[in-house]
């Protein structure tokens, strides 16, 4: 009774003296190190919940060994209390682990914490898996003593269930993906092969690490994902680029068992073949739409396309009440052409036709296509009657300093013959000329009337609606 007494008071009088600077807290999955909580509240949680676990306490000194063990304790460890006062908390542990809690209590000393896991050995070989809670004893002039917690049980592994355990690791270090355990601190915790090999080290050199090493500008994506994560929001996969390839990232809280978001768990997969069959898919759909919008042999818009295009150009101008013409272009003599060359040189003297209309017609907005066979259309926005047949002219002017022969031509060379229709708000046919098929119609007739004049001409649909030749 007396060493029981004595034992209470000892309790109460560390539990005053404890310091409530900041609380540091484990998950309850082995590789994880301790991790700091803002609050004093925390702290006072920690403190109430060691008070109300007497039979699972336990006490070490400032060297972390064993100076009292509660009886449920010892039985957990499979050992008398002899056996363990005065061991260091790392002697029933693998090499492996001792080395491990020795890092992480070196590291966080003095500090309390909560949720911390850790594997010890019993004497039948097998393991048990205990989470502790501490807080820090100081003296009256506030030098570390020790500390005192509690512990339970939270997993017991046999042999059998070892093997299970491996074979989870295994499986985890094999996996595929790239995997990868975060703290808070933004230090990596484990990480498969996989997620190693991306930075070309092994995955124990990552342990310890900063994210913001491997990574420049991780640390504010770890706290805009926590930030999310504390507020019970999912955060949304994204895409990231490292060395030439494209990773898409996914990231999980990672929970103790009181369900507070302790760090991230995160899954890299490679995209990059995805995104490379992505672009070429994307690039083939880009080919295919130019190639139903435009001409094979010329590149310019195709019929299909020059339609559509009148279509808005002419409820553009009626809506704006602007000026809009029209030219109908077709080369003259060309089937002559086409029987004296064969086809092949008619095909590239249409194609040089075509890039002499495009490199004419190069005002903003203008636009350019082939209709059919040897002609070709022309759009020119916001242009009266006056100005179009200026510009058809010019094409005229263009094609003959190509001086393309043409013998089975009259002209001894290559020319074209060129229809203008307007629509125009001034004109007493703009409500006849306000349609896409009325406008195309006129343009056709005036290219006719040119060809009747003997070619090589231009011919304008007039205001009155009379043709005349420019």
């Amino acid at each position: 009774m007396a060493h029981a007494a004595t034992q209470a008071l000892r309790e109460r009088i560390a539990l005053k003296q404890s310091r409530s600077d900041s609380v540091t807290k484990l998950s309850h999955i082995t590789r994880r190190p301790m991790f700091p909580v803002q609050t004093k509240e925390g702290l006072d949680r920690l403190q109430q919940l060691i008070r109300t676990h007497p039979e699972w306490r336990w006490q070490v000194d400032k060297q972390y060994r064993y100076t009292d063990v509660a009886q449920s304790l010892l039985a957990l460890l499979g050992r008398e209390r002899d056996d363990v006062l005065g061991k260091h908390v790392v002697d029933f542990m693998t090499p492996e682990e001792a080395a491990r809690v020795s890092r992480l209590l070196h590291a966080k000393a003095g500090l309390p914490y909560s949720g911390a896991i850790s594997h010890h050995l019993r004497p039948d070989g097998t393991t048990v898996a205990i989470e502790s809670c501490a807080v820090p004893m100081h003296d009256d002039n506030g030098a570390l003593q020790g500390y005192y917690g509690i512990a339970h049980a939270v997993a017991h592994f046999d042999p059998m269930e070892s093997e299970s355990v491996y074979r989870m690791k295994a499986i985890y270090d094999t996996a595929p993906a790239a995997l990868c355990l975060v703290g808070r601190d933004g230090r990596y915790l484990a990480a498969n092969t996989a997620y190693a090999s991306i930075y070309g080290l092994s995955s124990e050199a990552l342990v310890g690490r900063k994210m913001e090493e491997l990574q420049p500008g991780a640390a504010d994506f770890i706290r805009k994902d926590l930030k999310c994560m504390d507020a019970g929001v999912d955060v949304p996969a994204h895409e990231i680029i490292y060395r030439s390839k494209v990773y898409q990232v996914s990231v999980k809280p990672l929970l103790n068992l009181m369900g507070q978001v302790t760090g991230i768990t995160t899954a890299l997969m490679d995209i990059t073949e995805r995104k490379r069959a992505e672009q070429a898919l994307a690039e083939t759909n880009r080919q295919l739409e130019h190639y139903a919008m435009h001409d094979y042999l010329t590149g310019l818009a195709n019929r299909r396309h020059v339609d559509s295009m009148l279509v808005e150009e002419v409820g553009r101008a009626v809506r704006d009440r602007h000026p809009l013409s029209l030219l109908m272009v077709d080369v003259d003599f060309f089937k002559r052409y086409n029987d004296r060359y064969g086809h092949l040189v008619g095909d590239e003297c249409l194609r040089t036709v075509a890039a002499q209309l495009k490199s004419v017609l190069h005002r903003h907005g203008d636009f350019v296509g082939r209709y059919g066979g040897e002609e070709f259309v022309a759009i020119l926005p916001g242009t009266d009657v006056v100005g179009a047949v200026k510009i058809a002219e010019s094409v005229l002017e263009a094609t003959a300093d190509m001086n393309m022969p043409h013998p089975e031509s009259e002209y001894g060379r290559v020319t074209l013959s060129i229809g203008v229709a307007t629509l125009d708000p001034f004109s007493a046919s703009w409500g006849l000329l306000a349609d896409a098929e009325a406008l195309l119609y006129v343009a056709d007739q005036a290219l006719y009337a040119a060809k009747l004049a003997g070619r090589n001409t231009v011919y304008s649909h007039s205001v009155e609606g009379a043709l005349f030749n420019a």
